[in-house]
């Protein structure tokens, strides 16, 4: 989190990085645009694909890559806003269980808002809305507006402030108030980033194991911070992969593809010891 905003000199030059490391993106949801930022986020990125209309292959290697290896895991640990959703969260304890359909909504926002619009239009449409964008740039950018030490002109030009902001603000403070009373809704929900990675939940490397004594207690769902059951089913696609539920002693962290494999290695040493196996 502090490698992605450690641009201070945005506080002299008024303005955003944007040397190499803008090339690159981080694992989760950001904003490019966030006064302090040094990546991009992976979803601005595709988008930007889509609107020159070309194919990510780097990108999309990259996403496959981590997801193949760790799953869901980024969301878990690494995401800004599933931090905010947290904190926000525990000052409740509340957790409402929201309709299972709302699921849909995350697919709406990458079939259209991150790939069918910005194709279309040429327009990055996604992070226009983006409530984590709005948080960490639209309203930093347009509180502060300083004078961009390139142009000379304000940042955020005389009458630019409409209703598109309007809009992102009142999206913004929807999700906030979820925030307290349910826990991560915009993972569960709304995501695209955490819809794209949820796939690779039953086929990566790393995966969660439930021991066949489990009592199903809930003490698993307790400290879940998207109340997931893992005795129902560990690898769903709604884990983020926290791997808070392994305080419970019959969750464990297993990687199947490491076991078989070692398993296979003792085998041979057993039959190479002594030319047979015995």
């Amino acid at each position: 989190m502090l490698l992605a905003n450690a641009y201070m000199s945005v506080v002299s030059r008024h303005v955003i990085y944007k040397g190499p490391l803008k090339c690159t993106c981080l694992p989760f949801v950001y904003c490019h645009a966030c006064p302090s930022s040094t990546f991009s986020c992976p979803l601005g990125t595709l988008q930007h694909y889509m609107a020159v209309h070309r194919f990510p292959f780097e990108l999309l290697g990259h996403i496959g890559l981590l997801g193949l290896l760790i799953g869901r895991m980024a969301c878990g640990w690494l995401c800004p806003f599933g931090l905010v959703q947290d904190l926000l969260n525990r000052t409740t304890g509340r957790n409402i269980r929201l309709p299972r359909a709302l699921v849909g909504v995350s697919f709406i926002s990458l079939l259209l808002l991150v790939l069918l619009i910005p194709y279309i239009t040429s327009e990055h449409w996604y992070s226009k809305l983006c409530p984590l964008g709005t948080l960490v740039a639209g309203i930093p950018w347009v509180t502060w507006n300083p004078i961009n030490s390139e142009t000379g002109d304000p940042t955020i030009a005389p009458g630019s402030v409409g209703l598109l902001f309007a809009v992102k603000v009142i999206i913004l403070v929807g999700f906030l108030g979820l925030f307290f009373v349910a826990k991560r809704p915009f993972c569960r929900y709304a995501c695209p980033m955490g819809l794209v990675f949820s796939q690779f939940n039953r086929v990566s490397l790393l995966r969660l194991k439930v021991a066949p004594s489990c009592n199903r207690c809930g003490a698993c769902e307790r400290a879940c911070p998207v109340g997931h059951r893992v005795y129902e089913d560990p690898n769903s696609g709604d884990c983020v992969r926290c791997l808070q539920c392994t305080a419970c002693k019959h969750v464990e962290v297993v990687t199947p593809v490491l076991r078989r494999w070692s398993k296979a290695v003792r085998s041979e040493e057993v039959v190479h010891v002594g030319g047979t196996a015995t």
